[in-house]
């Protein structure tokens, strides 16, 4: 939603975290999926992920301002919560963001409950244009 925002730098950054992520409790679920190609498409498809960041700690100076820091825990909810719940091994991951990004429990919150709300209807909606939803066919 807000991806292009990011420079450069930013949105391979960003990838690094959404692999992470995804990576965390090591199953992709198809919401996931198709929200994390979304994050892609909407970057425009050339951003690449370093290695060293999706296997080690997150460059998070390279978020050097509010607003870019506020997009990568929007945009990241919103792919954690694609399928409608939380890992216990995703929350660590944004747990250690909110934290590095000085965002209070309000705002974190305030953040969470958006996705929770708007996430699995945004992959949903993805599903159906992709023809990928049981309902699809109907």
């Amino acid at each position: 939603m807000f991806l292009g925002l990011l420079n450069e730098a930013q949105r391979n950054s960003f990838l690094a975290l959404a692999t992470k992520l995804v990576m965390a409790d090591r199953t992709t679920e198809p919401e996931e999926r198709v929200m994390l190609d979304l994050r892609v498409a909407e970057m425009g498809g050339n951003a690449k992920a370093p290695p060293a960041e999706i296997y080690g700690p997150p460059n998070t100076a390279v978020f050097d301002s509010r607003r870019a820091r506020a997009i990568v825990l929007v945009e990241l909810f919103l792919l954690a919560m694609s399928d409608s719940k939380m890992s216990d091994q995703e929350l660590p991951i944004l747990d250690q963001l909110i934290s590095a990004f000085e965002f209070s429990p309000t705002e974190a919150n305030d953040i969470r409950t958006w996705a929770e709300d708007m996430a699995p209807a945004i992959a949903k909606g993805w599903l159906l244009v992709d023809g990928e939803s049981s309902e699809a066919g109907r």
